[in-house]
């Protein structure tokens, strides 16, 4: 069984999306899905997506080249990074915009575990992630469909600072960081 203490639902997952996907990502996020729905974790910074939403507005700026092609979104970061499930790599991939690289995160069940045991140090160790609550004490927490994104980017020569990060709706601001400096090739 999948434990995520400190999930917080924004809704419950369709059941046609559930259906569409049972066989094409591993159970424990079928799991997730239908025990703990859409919403956060990890002290709020990630977010359990609709992967068909995703795919459909994001379709190849996720910028798979390499195995089978499939990249499966299925969370995002406070910070507008993607999380994809990808087959072929067997775990989970985090595409950080942000920055302009990938991050292998591991097994859907290893990245859990040990985002519940390590907190805050697991994520700013994997996911980069030590602006986010800075920002959430400045400008209080995004709501669930918006991210901290850097204005101007860090891997377009800006600070990277947090008085840098401006809330955006994280699925446009994707698409924006995509458009600026193309896809992450993985």
């Amino acid at each position: 069984m999948v434990e995520i203490a400190d999930f917080v639902e924004h809704a419950p997952v369709e059941p046609d999306v559930i259906a569409a996907y049972r066989d094409r990502v591993p159970p424990e996020l079928v799991e997730i899905w239908e025990e703990y729905g859409y919403g956060t974790f990890g002290e709020g910074f990630i977010r359990v997506i609709n992967p068909a939403v995703y795919e459909a507005e994001l379709g190849d700026r996720l910028g798979k080249t390499q195995g089978d092609g499939i990249s499966i979104p299925v969370m995002v970061t406070g910070l507008g990074d993607v999380i994809t499930w990808e087959p072929s790599m067997g775990g989970l991939i985090a595409l950080m915009f942000r920055s302009n690289r990938g991050a292998g995160l591991g097994k859907v069940s290893s990245f859990l575990t040990l985002t519940r045991a390590g907190g805050a140090r697991h994520l700013a160790r994997v996911l980069d992630w030590g602006v986010f609550p800075e920002a959430v004490a400045a400008q209080g927490a995004p709501d669930f469909d918006e991210s901290f994104i850097f204005v101007p980017l860090p891997s377009l020569g800006g600070p990277g600072t947090v008085d840098t990060l401006q809330k955006r709706q994280t699925l446009s601001a994707i698409q924006v960081m995509v458009d600026l400096q193309g896809p992450i090739g993985h």
